[in-house]
Order: C-alpha cells, then structure tokens, then sequence
C-alpha cells in the first residue's frame, strides 16, 4: 500500500475512533441534566485572526463559522433542543465600514448556503430564526434571512435562534412600543403593562430563557447580550477565543451546569 494510502486508511479508522468516543461522551452527560437552552457570545474572532497571522477581514470571522458548524453538531447530539448565537451586535455597526460589510456579506453567503442544504434537506430538522433590529440590515440580508426562516418553520428538532443586530437596550424598547401599541389599538386608555405582555414582544420570544450561557474569549459580561432574560441562568466565561472552541469546551461548561444544578434550582425557587 502506497504511503498515500496507508495516511488515509489511518485517517478513517482515527475519525471512527473519535465519533465513538464522542458518542461515548455524550451517553454519560445524559446521564445528568441538559441545559435545555444554551446561548453563545462568541468573541475573539478578531484576536484568533492576529494570533495566526490570517489575512483578510473577514479570516477570523470565517474561521468561527467553522465552530459554529461544529458547536451547533455537538449540541444537537448532546440533544440541547435551543441555541441562541450572538452573532453581530447592534454596537458592531460602530466598527469600520469596511469590516462592517465585509462581515455582513459573509454572514450572507453563510445564509445563502444554509437555505441550499435545507431545501436539499441536509439539515435534517433543525429550524433557524433570526432575532434582533433586522429593519437596520440591507434588504438582501432580509430576504435571505426571511426564506431560510420560512424553509426551516415546520422543523421540529434543533432550534437555533440568531442574534443579528441585536442589543438587549434596543429589544426592551422594542417590546414595550409594541406592548403599548397593542394597548392603544386595543381601545385600552389606560395603558397599564404586564411583565408577560413586555416579554412577548422581546426578540427572542419564540424560544425559553437561557439556562446556560457560554462566552469565549476570556470576556465576563454579557455585552448587552439578553441580559432579561439570562437573570438565572449560569454563565460560563473561557479563555479560548471563539474559533478555539471545542468538543472538551462544551463537555466542562455542561458538567459545570450540572454540579451547579441544585444550586441554581434553589436561587430560581428565591427568586
């Protein structure tokens, strides 16, 4: 057998050994409890970029699609039934145009290809909703955006919630106009609002509240990242940056989740 040969057979046989031990892995954490919404701030695409010297705009950011796809893999395997991705801040919009658009059309063509591989039905019932100030994105964004949400609506299996020109300032506003408006065209004079009301009209609505939020690069805020509906939730800060992130990352922040189980139980029955 020719050298090329014997690198790929080794190749197979190791990729089997890991998708076995992955499995493996994912059996005992089941054995405890599975967050039942996990969300994501990803940061440090920029500094991974620097680190290894990557060239372009957008080298970083392409190479934290590649853990999106990765993280998003594992969690449907674990049986995580939501995600919540922090994937562009409405403060994002400060940087320098150049980048601005460099990572708008990447994140486009990042939507473009995912409605492909649901219409040829690759993504086997996952169901991705896009939340924030979408009306501040190009119209383009906004169609792709709105055909990939329609294509994936009726899937019933890994529900993924990205958060594009989203700012927690921004969707309180947003859910009390809305609350208030309803109010009025309802005939209501007297404008009197409930906690519900608010919270129907938050961006994020179609999903429960996280349980477990996971912010990469060292960071510990939550950068004005859903920070009503994460006042119980546990938050776990690593040192890797964003494109860093991998299966053992995941596995320590959900054995995290469940030594603190009790704990949290207890701080949600105070509150």
């Amino acid at each position: 057998m020719n050298t090329r040969g014997e690198i790929g057979e080794f190749s197979q046989i190791f990729n089997g050994l890991m998708d076995l031990m992955r499995r493996f892995i994912f059996r005992v954490l089941r054995a405890g409890s599975i967050p039942n919404h996990i969300s994501f701030i990803m940061d440090g695409n920029r500094r991974f970029a620097k680190r290894h010297n990557l060239k372009g705009l957008d080298a970083g950011h392409r190479a934290g699609f590649i853990s999106v796809t990765c993280v998003l893999q594992y969690c449907k395997e674990i049986g995580v039934p939501y995600v919540t991705l922090y994937a562009f801040g409405f403060d994002n919009f400060k940087r320098e145009p150049e980048e601005v658009k460099c990572l708008m059309d990447l994140m486009l063509e990042k939507v473009e290809l995912t409605i492909d591989q649901a219409i040829s039905g690759n993504l086997k019932g996952v169901r991705v909703i896009f939340a924030g100030d979408l009306n501040s994105l190009n119209e383009r964004f906004r169609a792709a955006a709105q055909r990939l949400m329609e294509i994936t609506e009726e899937n019933r299996g890994l529900m993924i919630v990205v958060c594009v020109a989203y700012c927690t300032s921004h969707e309180i506003v947003h859910a009390v106009r809305e609350s208030c408006v309803r109010k009025c065209d309802d005939g209501d004079g007297n404008v009197v609002l409930e906690l519900s009301e608010i919270e129907e009209y938050m961006y994020t609505s179609a999903v429960p509240d996280p349980d477990l939020v996971i912010r990469t690069g060292g960071g510990d805020r939550l950068s004005n990242f859903m920070t009503w509906q994460t006042s119980k939730s546990l938050l776990h800060t690593t040192a890797a940056l964003w494109p860093e992130l991998g299966l053992w990352h995941l596995v320590w922040a959900i054995l995290k989740f469940q030594r603190l189980q009790g704990y949290l139980q207890k701080k949600q029955k105070l509150d």
